[in-house]
């Protein structure tokens, strides 16, 4: 019996022991390892990008829409305001396509949109904004200079994924997808996906890290070496699907 009792206190012992070293080291990794690299931490667009960044995008995807909405309102220089709700009333895409939370997207105040402004699911206008912070990071590191315009084919349209009226509905139908076609300097160099994914060196490497830093942050990024149909843009979706092509 004293045998049993002291294996019970002994092990009783060990186990606090490893309960303060576990719970300490939690303690420290939740204090002082910076927020983007911790899964269990909310998004907050004003962090760089970290190893959990993605998983928080996917995370804001599960959440209320109020909670997304207040992440786009309160990004720094982000230009997007609510969207009006939007469900077609007659037509295949009745009760399908569109939308009941959204966002109009314009750019930033330094980077807009040509020839316009896109309505946006949420969460995929979070990830449009990191995502063009990147974007404008690749353009000073090959260009010495910012980012000015990303030119773009829109994000809502009510079809489906084929040409042919065939197959799911494509994630344009609820604007939870955005083709980009160029990126605009600000002295005026116009970098087209169509003209420049083969072409010189410089503008091809930067097209190439653009789609990674994409595939960092999106669901899905489709670019020229998926298929011929996406020779001349970069699909962008926050679909249930995963693809980096």
């Amino acid at each position: 019996m004293k045998r049993d009792r002291g294996d019970w206190i002994w092990g009783t012992i060990v186990t606090a022991f490893f309960a303060v070293i576990i719970g300490g080291g939690i303690w420290a990794i939740d204090r002082y390892v910076p927020p983007q690299h911790l899964f269990w931490k909310p998004l907050d667009t004003s962090n760089p990008l970290g190893i959990a960044t993605r998983h928080q995008l996917l995370a804001l995807n599960l959440k209320s829409s109020d909670i997304c909405m207040s992440v786009a309102r309160d990004s720094v220089d982000y230009k997007s305001i609510p969207a009006d709700p939007k469900r077609p009333k007659s037509g295949a895409g009745k009760d399908v396509c569109g939308w009941d939370v959204a966002r109009v997207v314009y750019g930033t105040e330094q980077t807009m949109f040509a020839p316009g402004e896109s309505n946006m699911q949420c969460p995929l206008s979070v990830a449009v904004y990191l995502w063009q912070r990147e974007v404008d990071a690749l353009a000073r590191k090959h260009f010495d200079q910012p980012l000015a315009k990303i030119h773009h084919y829109g994000s809502y349209s009510c079809r489906r994924q084929r040409g042919n009226g065939s197959g799911k509905w494509s994630e344009h139908a609820f604007a939870n997808a955005w083709d980009v076609s160029a990126f605009e300097l600000a002295d005026g160099t116009l970098i087209q996906i169509i003209n420049h994914w083969d072409g010189p060196r410089k503008k091809a490497n930067f097209l190439r890290e653009a789609r990674t830093a994409a595939c960092d942050l999106f669901q899905v990024t489709l670019s020229p070496d998926y298929n011929a149909a996406h020779a001349d843009h970069f699909h962008l979706d926050m679909g249930p699907s995963r693809s980096c092509r």
